[in-house]
């Protein structure tokens, strides 16, 4: 038994007009005749009288009508009350670190356009993202589109490349881009495992039969520019982060050969929730 069928009953008996019902509920008035068909043969009784001045219950449509009217009420109370939970429930957010140091900032207004409280949780990998997403921690998340899942919904926001960060001083100051062969031998500064962009970086370097030199790995939350503008080493890290290195003693050059571009996605389990959180996004930024 259809709620639809239901409202579209509730309505024509206290309009007494199937027309007058069908222009309150904002349907068409054949659409109307269809939901009470529907459920006069799923009751396998007749509910109206057709007369020249509307319609009226028949027998058993008014007993049927007086037990259903507290179950409408009751169906709408419960609807009511669930919307009332949406609205105040805050809306579960999971992002890699880097963008929500670097991205979201800028875009959470366009999230509040939802109405609804937020929390926003930072993991280190988006594999982690997803299984959060799936076991229903999360609401929506922001992560590398390679981990997103056909089961979701998803939408890619935008892609960067990567680069190598360098302290000042060092020998490839004077050049624009950098090789990936030529940062193999590099000390170099890691987050420590799990990490997306280390993954990405282990893969490059064994596709051309190398290993990264790993001189240090920091943890998620420690500054790790910090460490290469100590002279430490060097990192590599999205074009977002590189691009921030601001007023440090620190440069940063395009890897030319790091495969494919770093793609980042929004994810959902919810198609309509993705949908209005994207253009929710897109007005801000637009």
């Amino acid at each position: 038994m259809n709620t639809e069928w239901l409202q579209s009953f509730s309505e024509a008996v206290k309009q007494k007009s199937l027309s007058k019902a069908a222009k309150s509920t904002n349907i068409s008035q054949p659409a109307l005749s269809k939901h009470i068909r529907n459920l006069e043969n799923d009751l396998n009784v007749v509910l109206f009288h057709r007369t020249s001045t509307g319609i009226e219950l028949t027998e058993a449509g008014k007993r049927f009508h007086n037990r259903i009217i507290p179950v409408i009420a009751e169906l709408n109370a419960v609807r009511q009350e669930l919307r009332q939970f949406y609205r105040t429930t805050p809306l579960a957010i999971g992002s890699l670190s880097s963008l929500a140091t670097y991205y979201l900032p800028s875009r959470i207004k366009g999230i509040q356009f939802l109405d609804r409280p937020m929390t926003l949780m930072i993991q280190n990998t988006s594999e982690e993202l997803v299984q959060s997403l799936q076991e229903g921690r999360l609401d929506a998340v922001f992560l590398d589109t390679l981990y997103t899942k056909d089961s979701l919904w998803s939408c890619e926001l935008f892609k960067e490349s990567y680069y190598a960060v360098f302290p000042l001083g060092h020998r490839f100051q004077s050049r624009k881009t950098v090789d990936l062969a030529e940062l193999c031998e590099e000390p170099l500064i890691v987050h420590q495992a799990p990490c997306d962009t280390r993954k990405r970086i282990i893969e490059q370097m064994d596709t051309l039969g190398k290993k990264p030199n790993i001189i240090s790995e920091v943890a998620f939350g420690d500054f790790i520019f910090g460490a290469v503008a100590s002279g430490m080493g060097i990192t590599i890290a999205p074009e977002m982060m590189a691009k921030h290195i601001g007023h440090q003693q620190l440069f940063a050059l395009p890897i030319t050969n790091f495969g494919k571009k770093r793609s980042i996605s929004l994810a959902t389990q919810n198609t309509k929730l993705g949908q209005h959180l994207y253009q929710s996004l897109s007005k801000v930024v637009g």
